[in-house]
């Protein structure tokens, strides 16, 4: 309902949403039910909350669609001469936040997240997280600053990753975040998140990944149709 609002203008750009203890009363729901909802909110881009002030609308982002191939990020960066390296921060079983289990349909999830290095300097901080009913084996694999998920994921469980949605802007680097990346608290950032699916169009994999600052450049090629 609150999403439906939103989109319908409802409630505009900049608007503070009703408090928690508000949304509870209105809707007779408990606060639990309330945060998850405000939590996808968020995830969604379409809120962003304020410690001490609440929750506000975001301006809405104009979509730009892009096409790209989905190969291994070593791949790409060997391609452009760069070395990337990979240290392993969390490889562990979690209870799936509802937005998560929204989109990989498991409410159990292995939760990786890995600091990247392009020629020994931090270029991003990625959190994946994938249906444990799916890769079980994953949570014991070891090898992981050294081999792609993507290739591990094909070549040892055969699941292929083909499709995928990715929404890329920019966003403001947490505490967490901010000191693995080595910036200031509430720094703009590049930020992804994406949904991987495999051969079957099953979800794979919801990941989101922010990069710094001074390290990143996306690069687009264009083309016009003819006609």
């Amino acid at each position: 309902m609150l999403r439906a609002q939103i989109t319908s203008g409802e409630f505009a750009s900049g608007d503070k949403l009703p408090s928690e203890h508000e949304l509870c009363s209105h809707y007779d729901v408990s606060r639990s039910v309330v945060r998850q909802a405000l939590q996808s909110l968020s995830q969604d881009g379409l809120i962003e909350t304020e410690r001490g002030r609440g929750a506000f609308v975001r301006e809405r982002k104009v979509p730009i669609t892009l096409t790209q191939k989905l190969d291994p990020l070593q791949e790409g960066m060997a391609k452009a001469g760069f070395k990337l390296t990979t240290k392993i921060l969390q490889q562990r079983l979690i209870a799936a936040p509802s937005h998560i289990v929204e989109r990989i349909g498991d409410e159990k999830a292995i939760f990786l997240e890995r600091l990247r290095y392009a020629d020994g300097k931090v270029l991003l901080v990625v959190q994946n997280y994938l249906p444990y009913s799916r890769v079980p084996q994953l949570l014991e694999f070891t090898g992981l600053e050294n081999t792609s998920l993507y290739n591990y994921l094909r070549n040892d469980l055969g699941i292929i990753v083909s499709t995928g949605k990715r929404f890329i802007e920019i966003g403001r680097a947490d505490n967490h975040i901010a000191r693995l990346l080595e910036v200031e608290p509430g720094s703009q950032v590049l930020f992804n998140r994406e949904l991987t699916y495999d051969q079957s169009g099953n979800a794979v994999e919801y990941y989101e990944s922010w990069h710094h600052p001074d390290r990143t450049r996306l690069t687009i090629d264009l083309y016009r149709q003819n006609g």
